[in-house]
C-alpha cells in the first residue's frame, strides 16, 4: 500500500500537450505492431516476387530522407505539428489505398513506397522533436518509458494476434481486417494531432553550423557509425521476416517468431537499464555486436528454418546490448553539440541522412542480387559477408574516439 502510494506521489505531471502526444505514440506504435510487420508479407504473397517486396522497401527509403529533412525544415520554419499531421495523414491514406487496391497491389509497389516513405519521414521527424519539446527534465524519463513500456507490450503482443487474425480469416480476409484496424487507430491519431497546440515561431535552419559540427573527429565517426549500423539493420528488418514466411508459409510462425524475439529483447532491455553504465558501454555494444554478427554466419552457409531461429534468438538478446547504449550515446552527444537547442533538429535531420545512407546502399544491393543474380548461391553468401563485415565497423569507428565522448 505505501509503494503504490509513493508512486503515485512520484509521477510527474505531464501538460496536456504531452498526454496527448503520448497517445498519439502510443497507439500508433499499436497500428505497426498489427499491420506493419505484415504488409512486406501481403506484399510477396500477392506479388509471389522477392525483388518487388526489397523495391518496395528500396523506394521507401528512398523517400523517407527528403521527407525527414523536409519535415526538419518546417519544424522551424512554422508549427512542429505539421508533420506529425502530415504524416499521420499519409499513413492513413498508405493503408487505405492498399486496402483500395488489395491484391492488385502488385501494380502500384512504387506509389506505395512512395506514400509509406514520405508518410514515415514526417512522422519520426516530428515526434523526435515533439518528444523533446513537450517533456522537460524532471518528467521525460516518465515520458520514454511509459512510451518504451506500450511499446515492447505492442512488439510481442501485436505480431501474435496478428498472426492468428490472418491465419483464422483465410484468403487475404485476416490481412484487409488488419490493415483497416490499422486505418482506423491512424485516423484517431490524426483527429487527436489536431488538438496540438500551434507553434507559430520561425528559426532558420542552420546549414552552415552543420558543416561545422561535422568538422570533429568524434561527430564524424558517430555519423560514420550510424551508417555502417544501418546497413546491415535496413536489410534484416523485412528479410528476415520474408524469409521466415518464404520457408513456412504460416503467418502464425511469423507472429510466434516475432513474440519470441521481443521477449528476449524486452528481458535484455530490462537488465541494461538496471545494471548498465557509461563504463561497461563500449565492451557491451562489443559483445553485442559480435554475437549478432555469428548469428549471422548461419545465414552465409543456408538459409533454412534452423539458421533463421537462431539468428532470431541471439540477435533478441545481443541487439539490445548494442542498441541501446549506442542510442544512448547518440542522444546524449547530439546534445553536446547542439549549441543548447540551437541546432538539435538541425543534428537529428544529419543523423536520419547517416541511417539512410546505410539503409538506402543494403537495400539497393539486395535488389540487385534478387534481380539480377536470385540463382547465384555464392552472390548471396557474399552479400551476407559484407552485412557481417560492415556491422562490425561501427566498434572501430567508436574506439577512434576520446573515452570521455563514449561514456557520456
Amino acid at each position: 500500500m505505501e509503494q503504490s502510494v509513493a508512486i503515485e506521489l512520484n509521477q510527474p505531471t505531464l501538460s496536456q500537450k504531452t498526454k496527448v502526444l503520448l497517445t498519439i505514440s502510443c497507439f500508433n506504435t499499436l497500428a505497426n505492431s498489427l499491420a506493419n510487420v505484415f504488409v512486406n508479407v501481403f506484399l510477396f504473397r500477392v506479388t509471389e516476387q522477392f525483388e518487388k517486396v526489397v523495391l518496395f522497401n528500396l523506394v521507401m527509403y528512398l523517400a523517407w530522407l527528403p521527407a525527414f529533412v523536409l519535415a526538419g525544415w518546417i519544424s522551424k520554419k512554422g508549427s512542429k505539428r505539421n508533420g506529425l499531421i502530415t504524416g499521420g495523414l499519409l499513413q492513413l491514406l498508405f493503408y487505405l489505398f492498399i486496402l483500395y487496391l488489395g491484391e492488385s497491389a502488385s501494380n502500384s509497389i512504387i506509389l506505395l513506397g512512395i506514400i509509406f516513405g514520405i508518410g514515415s519521414g514526417f512522422y519520426w521527424m516530428a515526434v523526435n522533436t515533439l518528444s523533446i519539446d513537450y517533456t522537460k527534465e524532471h518528467n521525460r524519463d516518465w515520458f520514454n518509458g511509459v512510451n518504451g513500456i506500450f511499446n515492447s507490450f505492442s512488439q510481442m503482443l501485436g505480431p501474435l494476434f496478428a498472426g492468428w487474425i490472418i491465419v483464422t480469416y483465410t484468403n487475404l480476409k485476416g490481412y484487409y481486417l488488419l490493415f483497416s484496424a490499422a486505418a482506423l487507430i491512424f485516423l484517431f491519431t490524426f483527429i487527436l494531432s489536431l488538438l496540438l497546440p500551434k507553434n507559430k515561431e520561425s528559426e532558420p535552419f542552420y546549414w552552415k553550423e552543420i558543416i561545422i559540427v561535422h568538422k570533429s573527429r568524434e561527430w564524424r565517426a558517430l555519423t560514420y557509425a550510424f551508417t555502417a549500423n544501418s546497413f546491415r539493420a535496413g536489410v534484416l528488418s523485412f528479410a528476415i521476416i520474408l524469409w521466415v514466411f518464404m520457408l513456412t508459409e504460416k503467418e502464425s510462425i511469423i507472429g510466434g517468431f516475432a513474440f519470441i524475439t521481443t521477449v528476449l529483447s524486452v528481458f535484455t532491455y530490462y537488465l541494461i537499464g538496471k545494471y548498465g553504465r557509461g563504463e561497461y558501454r563500449m565492451k557491451m555494444m562489443l559483445i553485442g555486436n559480435l554475437f549478432l554478427s555469428l548469428s549471422l554466419f548461419g545465414l552465409v552457409l543456408e538459409v533454412n528454418w534452423t539458421t533463421l531461429l537462431v539468428y532470431g534468438i541471439i540477435s533478441g538478446i545481443c541487439l539490445p546490448l548494442f542498441e541501446l547504449p549506442f542510442h544512448t550515446l547518440a542522444l546524449n552527444n547530439i546534445s553536446m553539440y547542439d549549441l543548447h537547442g540551437k541546432i538539435r533538429t538541425e543534428l537529428v535531420v544529419v543523423r536520419e541522412v547517416a541511417l539512410s545512407v546505410g539503409r538506402t546502399l543494403s537495400v539497393l544491393l539486395l535488389f540487385i542480387l534478387y534481380f539480377y543474380f536470385e540463382d547465384n548461391v555464392w552472390m548471396f553468401r557474399g552479400f551476407i559477408m559484407m552485412l557481417i563485415l560492415i556491422g562490425l565497423l561501427p566498434h572501430y569507428f567508436l574506439k577512434r574516439v576520446n573515452k570521455a565522448f563514449i561514456q557520456r
